[in-house]
Parts: structure tokens; C-alpha cells; sequence
């Protein structure tokens, strides 16, 4: 029995120190597991830091990246506005080419024109003296003008006012003629006096004369001046020049002709 007691304290005390090296050994093993664990999460935090501050660096690239591209695409709107401007500007600049290129051609229309003027002219430099020189002549030449229109329209008003004193001759002339037709009295200059200005006329009252009948001299059908009776006798009568009555120069001579100024109504 007693023995039996040993055997079993020895089976027991073998079973504790076997299970007791079990234990060790597992709890060795779960604190070696423990211990890899506690790696395998300080790895992974420190996996997760890393990549949390790589997606924080990829945040603040892709945010740089984002600025750059508004910035880049900032840009290229006003590219694009600076090349429609530019391209205006081309289109400006070729506009005014095309016209500073006409107005050249015009310029060397103008300077042919010019050396077509001026043949004997080599220098063009000399062409403004030679200009202002002909201005002068033409200003000179236009006073001329202006001095001989002034001439010209005095000599028109004078020529007009002749031709009205000729018409007005003409018509006198013509009543003249008329007063000639009708006038039956005629009668000769015998004598003259033109010293003192008096004729005398074959012819006195018994042709028909009165004390106050005014005579026309003619000459040839021409009329040149006038006599009133001064003194009436019966066959012959004495009569004055009335003055001023005769043109310039001329003078009543004997065997003028003398007629009535005015037919009296019978």
C-alpha cells in the first residue's frame, strides 16, 4: 500500500514536472507569438504611418499637381487669348502694310508725275523752290487777272452803256427819219456865221414858218444840229445854233438842208 503511495507520488510529481514543462513550453511559445505579434503590429503601424504619410505626401502632390495644372491652365487660356490678340495684331499690322504699300505706290506715282513736270530737274529737293517760285508767278499772274476782269467788266458796263447811247441815238435817228418822212418844209442854208452861231435860211414865212418853230439841220440825210428862229421875214429867215446841239468838230456850212423839228397837224 505503501509502496503504492510512492508510485503514485512519483507518477504525480512526474505528471506536475511533465505538465509543468508543457506549460512552460506553451507559455514560452505564446509569449514567442506574443512577442511576433506585437512585431507584426509595430510593423503594421509602422506600414500604416508610412503609408498615411505617403498618402498625406501624395495629397500635398496631387494638390501641388492640381495648383500647377490651374495654374498651367490659367496659362494657357491667356495664351490662347494672347494668340487671338497676337493674330489681330498680325492681321492689323498686315493691313497697314497693305496701305503703307499703296501710299508707296501713290508716292512713286506722285514723284514720276513729278520728274514728268520737271524733266530738267535731277534733284528732287529742288522741286519745292520751283514750286513756290511758279505759286509766285501764279499769284502774280491771278492779280493780273483779277486787274484785267476789273478792266474787263468796266469795259463791259461802258461798252453796255454805248450800246444803250447808241440805241437811244438810233431811235432819235429813227424819229429823226420819221419827222423827215413827214415834214412836207425844206429848205436851204445860204449863209453861216459860226462865229457868232446863226444861220440864215432861204425860206420865211411865206413857206409856212413861224416865229417859234425849231429847225433840223441834215446834211447827206445826216442829222447835225438844231436852229431856232431868231428873226422871221417873208421870203428868208435868220435863226441861232442852239447850243451844244452840234457833235464836236463839226460845223453847219452853206447848202445844208433844213426841216420842221415838229410837223404841226393840219
Amino acid at each position: 500500500m505503501k509502496s503504492l503511495f510512492y508510485f503514485l507520488a512519483v507518477v504525480a510529481i512526474g505528471a506536475a514536472g511533465f505538465f509543468g514543462w508543457k506549460t512552460r513550453d506553451a507559455a514560452t511559445a505564446q509569449i514567442k507569438e506574443r512577442i511576433a505579434l506585437q512585431e507584426r503590429s509595430n510593423n503594421l503601424e509602422t506600414t500604416i504611418k508610412k503609408r498615411e504619410e505617403d498618402r498625406g505626401n501624395e495629397e500635398a502632390a496631387l494638390k501641388v499637381a492640381r495648383d500647377e495644372r490651374a495654374v498651367a491652365q490659367a496659362g494657357l487660356e491667356a495664351a490662347k487669348s494672347n494668340a487671338g490678340d497676337y493674330e489681330r495684331t498680325l492681321e492689323d499690322l498686315d493691313g497697314k502694310l497693305e496701305e503703307q504699300q499703296a501710299r508707296q505706290k501713290q508716292i512713286d506715282e506722285v514723284l514720276i508725275s513729278i520728274k514728268k513736270l520737271f524733266p530738267g530737274v535731277d534733284d528732287l529737293s529742288e522741286v519745292p523752290a520751283i514750286v513756290a517760285g511758279l505759286k509766285d508767278k501764279k499769284k502774280k499772274l491771278d492779280q493780273r487777272l483779277d486787274a484785267g476782269n476789273t478792266v474787263k467788266e468796266r469795259l463791259s458796263e461802258d461798252v453796255a452803256k454805248n450800246k444803250a447811247a447808241i440805241a437811244r441815238v438810233e431811235e432819235k435817228i429813227r424819229e429823226s427819219k420819221k419827222r423827215v418822212a413827214r415834214n412836207t418844209f425844206q429848205a436851204t442854208v445860204t449863209a453861216v456865221d459860226n462865229d457868232w452861231d446863226f444861220a440864215i435860211i432861204g425860206a420865211g414865212e411865206n413857206s409856212g414858218l413861224a416865229g417859234d418853230s425849231r429847225l433840223l439841220v441834215l446834211r447827206g440825210g445826216r442829222l447835225l444840229g438844231k436852229l431856232t428862229i431868231a428873226k422871221l421875214e417873208a421870203n428868208r429867215a435868220i435863226a441861232d445854233i442852239v447850243p451844244d446841239s452840234l457833235p464836236a468838230g463839226v460845223v453847219l456850212q452853206r447848202g445844208d438842208q433844213v426841216i420842221l423839228e415838229k410837223v404841226r397837224s393840219n
